[in-house]
């Protein structure tokens, strides 16, 4: 809401956004409508969730086998160890291991298995350079 009330005091206008664009997860999509009424203020006709697309390459980045899992969960520190945890949170290349078929948040492809930060810049990069800048 406030950025969207920021955007709206420096003059951009609800009206003037031909597209929006949010990940797959419902919570970005709420962010982008809040954002959207907000700037429209009183002038709610003038924005429509219609015009919010949806594009899984925005998606947070995927943890493979741990996604869904407490980073502070003790029995995942037991498992894998601290040192490796952070190595699979901080640095530009470490990944956990994929995730299969029966993992409750599989999702078929194009959707990964795992990915390393380097592979999420990657992917939202490419949805920059294919989507949003056109």
């Amino acid at each position: 809401v406030a950025a969207g009330q920021l955007l709206r005091s420096r003059g951009m206008k609800a009206s003037k956004v031909c597209v929006a664009f949010a990940s797959e997860l419902e919570r970005s999509h709420e962010t982008c409508e809040l954002a959207l009424a907000s700037m429209a203020g009183h002038e709610q006709e003038t924005w429509s969730s219609e015009r919010i697309r949806r594009d899984w390459k925005l998606n947070e980045r995927h943890y493979g086998a741990v996604q869904g899992r407490l980073k502070n969960d003790p029995a995942l520190r037991e498992e894998y160890g601290e040192a490796t945890l952070v190595e699979w949170r901080r640095s530009l290349h470490g990944k956990p291991p994929p995730m299969d078929e029966t993992h409750e948040y599989y999702h078929p492809p194009p959707a990964p298995l795992t990915e390393s930060l380097a592979d999420c810049q990657k992917r939202v990069v490419s949805c920059w350079e294919e989507s949003i800048s056109r």
